[in-house]
């Protein structure tokens, strides 16, 4: 450690860390209003910030009645500290009374000894986050104690340090945010242009275009297994698809399952073949893919299976389906109440604008081209916003270790 730089545990260095209420309001609401307070809780906290886009408020019974234990002010710490989001942390920027919910903990700091803007860095920084979400419990839900947080060794550096540190790292950030809001932004501009081609495909108009529905373009359309399945997976054995594994224009193995060779023939009606198009029915109807060559031997449960006959190609009606007028046409045909589906009969009357094969084959060959060329561009990008957030990671783990 450098010199002059000791280490503490964090109750030592601060007034207060407490979390929030332990009791849950019988009524939350969308918006403000009269005698209606802001009702923070861990999804509201992002690193560096405050994310107000989905907050909820509460009455002002049940404000007053949790506040007196938890009286954030700006410039506080608050700390997610139980689900999804722990460890995430952030200062307090809102100059108004609002309630916490227990899954986030207020942190004040002694002013001659801890700066916040320092804790907040050194939380995000890798041996930081260690150090306080080292000893998470639960299974289901991962969540910090209060004493654990209390118990944390922090390094404290002088206030002047940590102000010359906190300093250099506001305008790392600064710069290193506007970098990743433009790498996010191009990523984004290079999706909607393949959306916005794909959509073209299937929705203009030419001379020998004609509707059909699918049904009368296909050899058999059919679905997967349908049923428990629990003790028919194997280790190895026939490659068993379900909906997660179809993705947009392609199918990943990744978490793929396997059944045995003679669950495999009982379910014969589901198996599935090269130049299949799998349309997934659950979670996100309509989304497709073409069984590739290198799938030769499948089975799958709970997808459409769509076996194309020789008047349309199987990539032409995958394009169909996972454009945005197709998803449309999909979420106007799904069914049932706590689970949306979209069935075979639903597929079997939808209608689409089909070109001559020719034709579907030089708009086959041109979104190909495109196809490979945005997932060359999202790979650019995607690798931009891995290497900023790595940069960001070594950033702050050299300020907080005495290295900057």
């Amino acid at each position: 450690m450098k010199a002059g730089w000791q280490t503490k545990k964090l109750r030592d260095v601060c007034v207060t860390i407490q979390d929030g209420a332990h009791e849950s309001p019988q009524r939350q609401f969308d918006s403000p209003g009269k005698g209606r307070f802001l009702y923070i809780t861990s999804k509201n906290i992002r690193n560096n910030c405050l994310d107000l886009g989905n907050v909820s408020y509460v009455e002002e019974d049940f404000h007053n009645r949790i506040y007196p234990r938890c009286k954030p002010s700006v410039g506080d710490v608050l700390l997610t500290k139980d689900g999804a989001n722990t460890g995430n942390v952030t200062l307090n920027t809102l100059d108004e009374p609002f309630s916490l919910l227990s899954s986030v903990c207020l942190i004040k700091t002694k002013p001659d000894a801890l700066k916040p803007g320092f804790l907040s860095y050194y939380i995000q920084s890798p041996d930081g986050l260690e150090s306080i979400t080292g000893q998470m419990t639960g299974a289901a839900i991962k969540r910090i104690i209060l004493r654990d947080i209390k118990l944390a060794p922090i390094p404290i550096p002088p206030l002047s340090e940590q102000r010359r540190i906190v300093g250099i790292l506001d305008e790392a950030f600064d710069g290193l945010a506007r970098a990743t809001a433009n790498a996010e932004q191009n990523l984004r501009n290079a999706r909607a242009l393949f959306e916005s081609h794909l959509q073209s495909v299937v929705t203009q108009r030419g001379e020998g275009w004609v509707d059909r529905k699918l049904d009368s373009l296909c050899r058999e359309i059919t679905v997967g297994y349908v049923g428990p399945m629990a003790s028919e997976y194997t280790d190895t054995g026939v490659t068993f698809l379900r909906s997660q594994n179809i993705r947009p224009f392609h199918v990943s193995l990744e978490n793929v399952l396997s059944i045995s060779r003679e669950f495999d023939v009982k379910i014969a009606k589901s198996r599935l073949r090269p130049g299949d198009v799998a349309v997934v029915r659950t979670g996100y109807p309509g989304t497709a893919a073409v069984i590739p060559a290198s799938l030769p031997k499948a089975n799958c449960a709970d997808l459409v299976i769509v076996r194309p006959g020789s008047e349309v190609e199987p990539q032409f009606l995958a394009a169909f389906f996972n454009s945005s007028y197709g998803k449309l046409h999909v979420s106007g045909k799904v069914v049932g109440a706590a689970q949306k589906h979209f069935n075979v009969g639903a597929a079997k009357e939808t209608v689409l604008h089909l070109p001559p094969l020719q034709d579907q084959r030089r708009i086959i060959v041109k979104f190909n081209a495109l196809a490979a060329e945005t997932q060359r561009l999202e790979s650019i990008y995607q690798q931009k916003l891995a290497a900023l957030g790595e940069l960001k990671k070594s950033l702050l783990h050299e300020a907080c270790s005495g290295k900057l």
